[in-house]
């Protein structure tokens, strides 16, 4: 798999893509996004526990502090590149629902963006119309 086609998909909102191939991509995006966080999680948690992990979370002002600058900042670019490929991968798939890709941007509200994403994981293509030949 070349590089180059992932980051155009990713960074580049224009275009369609399905259903199926939204959930794998925003999957894998957020996943790529917190690896900085989950990195950090894994080497200062000596055993695995949901409870520190919500807790970084919560405090992710103070996590990226105890994480050390150099970390804090690759950390933090990920996520930042997270949501701009979220807010492009949701344009591309609201294209392929006839939508304007400007209601991305409701990917961006707190407590609406969970809501939107399964929206747009569940909502079926949108049939291309067919208009009869002249």
């Amino acid at each position: 798999m070349k590089v180059w086609p992932v980051i155009q998909l990713w960074f580049d909102a224009r275009g369609a893509i399905d259903r199926g191939q939204f959930l794998s991509e925003t999957t894998r995006t957020w996943l790529i996004g917190n690896l900085g966080f989950f990195v950090y999680f894994l080497a200062e948690t000596p055993v695995y526990s949901f409870t520190a992990y919500a807790r970084m979370i919560d405090h992710r002002a103070a996590t990226l502090d105890a994480m050390g600058w150099p970390l804090a900042i690759v950390a933090l670019v990920l996520w930042l590149a997270q949501v701009w490929a979220l807010v492009a991968l949701s344009a591309k798939r609201l294209h392929d629902l006839g939508q304007g890709g400007w209601l991305a941007g409701l990917s961006l509200i707190p407590g609406v963006q969970i809501v939107f994403w399964l929206a747009l994981c569940c909502l079926p293509t949108r049939a291309p119309s067919t208009a009869p030949a002249a």
